[in-house]
Formats: structure tokens, sequence, C-alpha cells
């Protein structure tokens, strides 16, 4: 069982002419709140994306959820999907690669993530694990 302090935001090009997977101007973003200020900080001041509807929340695995179902029902559980594999291009042991993303787009945003990296380089099979991003606030 999984369990991840997680941000919730939405993101928005500086380029309208891209669209993104969820068909929408804004694309939701989850991010590890460990890394969130750097990603933050390269996603706005590096590449000029919008960042706006921080919200901090916690990503459990659907085994948690499930049987910790009596904890959530007064907030929002938004179906995420966690990915992770070992990426070792420039290296001999390979560094982890994890991500979130919302389960309603993932096999469209996994086709334009995966174009990042070279197949050659992952070294384990893609590991994808169901589960559930918790909203705080309450209904």
């Amino acid at each position: 069982m999984k369990k991840v302090e997680m941000v919730r935001c939405f993101v928005t090009s500086p380029n309208p002419a891209n669209s993104n997977p969820e068909g929408s101007q804004k694309s939701v973003r989850y991010i590890p709140s460990e890394i969130f200020r750097l990603w933050h900080y390269l996603m706005v001041d590096v590449k000029g994306f919008q960042i706006t509807n921080e919200n901090v929340g916690i990503w459990v695995d659907s085994e948690m959820y499930h049987r910790d179902k009596g904890e959530f029902t007064d907030h929002k559980a938004h179906p995420v999907v966690e990915i992770s594999f070992t990426y070792a291009k420039d290296t001999f042991v390979g560094r982890p690669v994890i991500r979130y993303f919302p389960k309603e787009y993932f096999e469209t945003i996994m086709q334009y993530f995966l174009r990042n990296f070279s197949q050659e380089y992952i070294q384990n099979d893609v590991i994808k694990i169901e589960g559930f991003y918790i909203d705080p606030t309450v209904e």
C-alpha cells in the first residue's frame, strides 16, 4: 500500500495553439509535493507555463483507498494512475522515473509522455498502479 503527498494543479501553455490530451486550454497535473517547487520553477520560469488552482492532498493506491474508504467519504477522489520505470541513459544504474496521470486520459498522455524516452534505455517494464488523489476539501 502506498500514500504520497501530492499537489493537484492546472497548467496552461504559453502557446494557445498547443493542444493537450484533455482537449481543453488547461490540463490537470498531479505532482508529488517533495518536487513541486522545482517542477513549478521549471514550468513557470523556464518554460513559461501558467500554474493555477494549486491544491495539496494525498494520492493513495487502490488497495489503500478501498481498505480505508471510510476515511475518504467526505472528500472528492480523483482516479489517478502512477507509472514508474528505471531509465538508464547516461548512467550505469539508471534513475527512477515516477509520474502520475489522470486515469481518464491515461492512454493518450502515455503516448505523449513516452516520446521523451528512448525505449532502449528503459531497463524494466513500465509499472502501472491505479489509485486516487484525495482532495482535502470537504464536499
